[in-house]
């Protein structure tokens, strides 16, 4: 997931990135904290992740976000093989922000703390009837002139025949320059597991976006590679 950019891109995903693989893996290589922002153009990611073991395939994932007035909705498809057993994953997520003011007032974005709120619904295609739901507050301030920006998200996420957990992170975002951004998260969706994550954004030009991020169980070794590609497009 990408992060405010006070200079050229907005960011990169918004809901798709934070919860995709949320029923595949628990260590996914994508930012998992959300910004609450909405994307200023449609954007089309493709991405790429490789878990550290040796008998899991590379995951790959394609998602597509457009905002309309003040809200935001996106698509996302995923696709995970471990040996033999293949999962696909469908989502459909819409972001609504909680305080209009501030998203449309430049300088309000800089001074004020900025909220939404995400609903994401989820489709395992590899089974009839197994459903998940997320539902998160976002909330994020850029600190003035420092660069730096942090984000939270609050919320739980229900799978089917499955009891609701809290789904919870907080991730720090700190401008190199216009084109280069490095971001540092922690975030839990299931109890017991925690993850951390590492990335580097770079941004070429307007219309592109590239993601390195490496990230890992908090407690015990569930290490991943990821790379992702964002495009932006539209006005």
């Amino acid at each position: 997931m990408a992060y405010i950019n006070n200079t050229s891109i907005l960011r990169s995903l918004s809901c798709a990135s934070i919860s995709l693989y949320y029923s595949m893996s628990a260590a996914a290589s994508h930012l998992e904290v959300d910004d609450p922002a909405l994307a200023e153009r449609c954007e089309l990611e493709m991405g790429w992740q490789q878990p550290r073991s040796d008998h899991a395939r590379p995951q790959l994932n394609a998602a597509t976000t457009c905002s309309r007035n003040q809200w935001e909705w996106h698509l996302g498809l995923a696709s995970n093989a471990n040996d033999d057993i293949r999962e696909e994953q469908a989502e459909v997520g819409i972001k609504l922000p909680l305080n209009v003011n501030s998203h449309s007032d430049p300088e309000q974005q800089q001074d004020d703390w900025h909220s939404a709120l995400v609903i994401n619904l989820q489709k395992n295609l590899d089974a009839s009837n197994e459903l998940a739901t997320e539902v998160f507050g976002i909330f994020g301030k850029t600190l003035g002139d420092s660069d730096v920006s942090l984000y939270a998200n609050l919320g739980f996420t229900h799978e089917f025949n499955q009891s609701t957990q809290l789904l919870v992170g907080i991730a720090a975002a700190y401008e190199l320059s216009s084109h280069h951004r490095v971001i540092a998260e922690i975030y839990q969706k299931e109890l017991s597991e925690t993850t951390y994550q590492f990335a580097y954004q770079h941004t070429p030009q307007q219309q592109l976006q590239l993601e390195l991020s490496l990230g890992n169980a908090l407690r015990g070794n569930a290490l991943q590679l990821g790379a992702d590609i964002t495009f932006y497009f539209g006005h």
